[in-house]
């Protein structure tokens, strides 16, 4: 590898003696394990060079073998390996400097000059290494990274894998403060700051630390100084406060941030050591009303969201995560939680600037969640340290207002985890998700909290007035962004005493939407389904119910519902395991895409006049005249609806749950719905949706910021389905392809499905979804227009009211002008290679159900893009599925982990797609894990079984719940035919709350079939 100068970023020393560099660019990369890949002269000129933050996984194939699994979204993992080599400056001699690390998951090992510098284990913590030495006896730095994620699964949700943080080397003098040396804090308008020094020359020395605080506007507003006298090798601590008259506060509305300057003088040579942003503001809590902040009450109105952004995997550039947190704040969400890790620095510089409130968690359990997870292998070694390093690196952003320390586990290590954060920051309390609550600052319950007189039951507990109540997970929702149900879904059946389910009425007696993702034969799963987009889908309640509980319960302090954005990974719990791969309980799906629940959310968060209407108004199968919901979303005083030009009524929103939408039963008929909000008497906003014909064409529009002039950059662009006149066409799945023209490249594709397969990078094409594509367009640094062209061959997959197929282009400038080539395109229906001798097409065309269409796109004459598309009956949505006739099945012993034992699928009236035959070796066993998001305690366990035993006329099973045997023995009796015949135990069985592994293994005895456990 050859070193890379880094001679422009040492301007910086020209006016600072302290500096921190990016190190981003120019990494080598090798997706395996190398041998002695950490020598200084090790080859790697072939391996791969790239820039971080990077996420191999997410770059990978879904696969339903991959060791991922469902719990990791199905995309590879296994071991990396990093490699950079710099330039050491002459400057950086006699200097203390430190390589750093934003973010690896996960088991990283670190050399420098072939220096073993240390490990951490867990993925989600920052870490710095001192390579002071190493610079110093060297005129490179070559920096080696080793990444060991190959077990699996590593968590209960994908993970990425790699360096997915951004990445430093720190330089300062042998004097200075550490990286997260300063711990800023305010009380009223005056503000304390502790600032360790430390000393790391070999001599003793004496340094003045001058802090200088600055407003927002850059001014100097005040400073304090003191001396310090350290010892070779000492740390010290410096404790100033300084007191205005009157400052900006800190607020999501205004976000004011001050900075705090260190500089140090040692020696008659002073230099700056560290700026750490801050804001004013005073946080309180109350039992009775939950968090006050500057004396008002506010009501955190919160989601959870993991690290992953979809297509870009763990790896989410700034402007991206920019854009994530301004789109929930848009939608009312004043409040994130980070679940269940720390997210990396720029998430909570960005809060801190958008003006977002942040819950910080730093754990998902204490103990195994996950085979293969940090806390069965590392936390009881590491959990110190990686809350230390966690606690000091975030603990003066303003965005900061809670610490949240687990996630549905148990252990008595609740008490010296709220300790040590206590100690750390004795500024904020200490919460958990449903974690030893009773050990907490604040009491948090995950989705227990939903259950029906919950609230009630917790007034009259013993934790009531002693501290306030967070709902941390809550509301559990389900909705497919375009697709909608107007039958209630409830994940374990309604009524269900152990859930306590809140009642939710059908919106029509029977159903009257058929289309699905597949016919239900093809389904391996009863929870292969996709979700109503009507707030109709749930665990216990609704968002309309949940968000009137959190409006009218004085002590109720905020929810958090699970989640802001749909993310990777598991897949199997609630939705059945492959090809679902991801959990749809986002109000955004996987592509940044906005479903209906986000309007509904911003009604009754926002102010700002808005208007929503669903569903869309395109059914090419209904009968004409069936009764369909129409809602309108408003924070308006009223909203009338028209369909055709004809007034339907006027409806004016109302406080209970059921009333927050304005409804209409609107008979189907093509043509065009409008509905107009007013505010005061006056017509302020207007919705159109009209029924659409075919898909002919796409349009192109860029969601967020345009992409910038120069430099290395992202833009999201976004693909819509039309018909001729411009239509939205809603169930758009044509695949468009794309080319950029100039110095950018196509980064990743997605379209929010929670279920398409397909590569994200390395394709230039991918299927639509519901009418959306998105196309994530990389700049490469250089400077120059960028044109975007998007091709697709557009019509009804299955033909269903119309046989016209059109080929579509478009161009979208990305930076510069808009320059239009010319372009051409030819074609050919019997699926052979187009070329420019095929025929040109100058407009629509039929087809029949069979046809391939592919389609050849010359610009200037020159070829650019290959396209295909196939109509026929075995591809694209269905369109009279209606609901499933099956019973409702359980967890199957085929998806589950199954050890010395077979998976077969050759009986007969089986669930599922197979059974695991247990054999005689009493080593092998089923194990099922199944998450309990609600209270600890007694449940029912069913085992479907065929079993025969020749010399006892039953057989015995072995079950085991979280390691501990089952005190009775458990029979199932032979049946006739093995394998075609199947029967049901019962046995009562107590789970925790969270995390929990189900096995079953036979005593040796006969022969026993599982086929699957439901819990009740």
């Amino acid at each position: 590898m050859k070193p890379v100068s880094v001679f422009v970023l040492l301007l910086v020393f020209v006016t600072s003696l302290s500096a921190k560099i990016s190190i981003d660019e120019g990494w080598s990369f090798i997706q395996r394990d190398v041998q002695g890949a950490e020598a200084i002269d090790f080859d790697d000129e072939s391996w791969r060079v790239l820039g971080v933050p990077h996420d191999w996984s997410v770059e990978g194939e879904y696969a339903k073998s991959n060791p991922m699994g469902a719990r990791g979204g199905y995309l590879p993992a296994g071991i990396g390996w990093y490699r950079k080599t710099i330039e050491v400056p002459a400057e950086w001699k006699g200097k203390h400097v430190e390589v750093a690390f934003d973010g690896i998951f996960r088991n990283s090992t670190v050399w420098a000059n072939e220096v073993k510098l240390g490990e951490r284990p867990y993925g989600w913590i920052s870490f710095s290494y001192d390579v002071s030495e190493v610079v110093q006896n060297s005129d490179t730095l070559t920096i080696a990274v080793r990444v060991d994620n190959e077990q699996q699964p590593a968590a209960r949700w994908y993970t990425g894998s790699g360096i997915y943080g951004h990445t430093w080397i720190a330089v300062r003098e042998k004097v200075h403060v550490p990286g997260s040396g300063v711990f800023v804090r305010t009380e009223g308008n005056s503000v304390s700051i502790d600032t360790e020094i430390r000393n790391a020359s070999e001599h003793e020395s004496t340094a003045y630390l001058k802090t200088i605080v600055k407003d927002p506007s850059g001014q100097v507003i005040g400073s304090d100084e003191k001396k310090l006298q350290l010892a070779a090798g000492e740390l010290g601590t410096v404790e100033q406060r300084l007191d205005f008259g009157e400052t900006a506060r800190w607020s999501v509305e205004s976000p004011n941030l001050y900075s705090v300057v260190s500089t140090l003088k040692v020696e008659d040579r002073e230099y700056e050591s560290a700026s750490t942003r801050f804001g004013f503001r005073d946080v309180e809590w109350k039992p009775e009303t939950g968090m006050w902040v500057d004396g008002e009450n506010i009501k955190l109105r919160g989601v959870c969201n993991h690290q992953d952004a979809g297509a870009l995997g763990a790896a989410v550039p700034d402007k991206i995560l920019r854009f994530r947190i301004e789109q929930l704040k848009a939608m009312g969400v004043n409040c994130i939680r980070v679940s269940h890790n720390p997210q990396t620095p720029i998430f909570y510089e960005l809060c801190d600037e958008i003006g977002m409130f942040v819950m910080d968690e730093i754990f998902d359990g204490w103990n195994k969640k996950a085979e293969h997870d940090y806390g069965r292998y590392s936390f009881d070694e590491w959990w110190r340290r990686d809350v230390t390093d966690w606690i000091k690196r975030d603990r003066s952003h303003p965005s900061i207002i809670v610490w949240s320390v687990g996630n549905e586990t148990h252990g008595e290590v609740a008490k010296d985890l709220v300790a040590l954060c206590n100690e750390l920051d004795p500024t904020r309390p200490v919460t958990s998700g449903s974690s030893e609550n009773h050990d907490m600052d604040l009491f948090g319950v995950n989705g227990g909290s939903e259950s029906k007189g919950y609230f009630e039951r917790f007034r009259k507990g013993r934790d009531y007035g002693r501290v306030a109540f967070v709902g941390t997970e809550n509301p559990h929702t389900w909705h497919v962004r375009g697709y909608y149900r107007t039958q209630s879904w409830f994940r374990d059946g309604y009524p269900n005493p152990k859930r306590g389910p809140h009642e939710i009425p059908d919106l029509t007696e029977e159903e009257i939407f058929t289309y699905d993702w597949t016919e239900e034969i093809n389904k391996s799963s009863h929870k292969q389904i996709f979700n109503s987009s009507y707030d109709n889908a749930t665990v216990r309640l609704n968002a309309r119910q949940a968000i009137a509980q959190l409006r009218d319960i004085p002590f109720y302090a905020g929810s958090f519902r699970w989640t802001g954005h749909d993310y990777l990974g598991e897949a199997g719990f609630v939705h059945g395991g492959w090809p679902f791969k991801a959990f749809m309980g986002g109000v955004i799906d996987l592509a940044n895409f906005e479903k209906d629940h986000y309007y509904l959310y911003q009604s009754q968060w926002t102010d700002e006049p808005m208007l929503h209407l669903l569903p869309h108004w395109t059914h090419p199968v209904m009968e004409e005249g069936t009764q369909i919901p129409v809602w309108a979303y408003t924070n308006c005083d009223s909203v009338e609806l028209f369909l055709n030009g004809k007034s339907l009524g006027k409806r004016t929103p109302g406080e209970t749950w059921d009333e927050m939408q304005c409804q209409w039963m609107v008979g189907w008929q093509r043509g065009e719905l409008r509905a107009v909000a007013y505010k005061g008497g006056e017509a302020v906003l207007e919705k159109v949706v009209r029924s659409a014909g075919a898909p002919a064409k796409n349009a192109l529009s860029i969601d967020g910021e345009a992409l910038a002039e120069s430099g290395k950059d992202w833009v999201q662009v976004r693909v819509a389905t039309q018909d001729l006149d411009g239509n939205f066409y809603p169930y758009g799945e044509n695949r468009t392809y794309f080319h950029v023209m100039g110095p950018a490249e196509i980064d990743a594709l997605d379209n929010g499905s929670p279920m398409d397969v397909e590569p994200h990078h390395g394709q230039n094409n991918r299927i639509g979804f519901f009418g959306l594509t998105r196309a994530y367009v990389k700049s490469k640094g250089s400077e120059g227009a960028v044109i975007l062209l998007a091709g697709a061959i557009l019509g009804e997959k299955k033909l269903i009211t119309s046989r016209k197929v059109h080929i579509d282009t478009q161009l979208l400038a990305l930076r510069g002008a808009l320059v239009r080539p010319m372009i051409e395109v030819y074609y050919t229906l019997d699926g052979s290679e187009p070329t420019a001798e095929s025929t040109l097409y100058k407009g629509g065309f039929d087809v029949s159900l069979g046809t391939t269409v592919r389609a050849l796109v010359m610009i200037d004459g020159e070829p650019t893009l290959e396209m295909e598309e196939r109509f026929a009956n075995d591809v694209g949505f269905v369109w009279t599925s209606g609901e499933s006739k099956r019973g409702p099945i359980g967890e199957q012993a085929e998806d589950a982990w199954v050890f010395e034992a077979e998976v077969l699928s050759s009986g007969k009236n089986f669930n599922g797609a197979g059974y695991v035959d247990l054999g005689e070796a009493e080593s092998a066993y089923v194990e099922w894990y199944q998450e309990n998001d609600g209270a600890a305690g007694e449940y029912i366990l069913k085992i479907r079984s065929s079993a025969f035993n020749p010399n006892d006329g039953r057989c015995n099973l072995q079950v085991t719940v979280n390691g501990v045997r089952v005190p009775h023995r458990v029979f199932v009796n032979n049946v006739e035919t093995l394998g075609e015949d199947w029967q049901t135990v019962s046995l009562e069985v107590k789970l925790n709350r969270g995390a929990n592994y189900i096995r079953v293994a036979s005593a040796g005895l006969g022969q026993v079939l599982l086929d699957e456990i439901v819990l009740k």
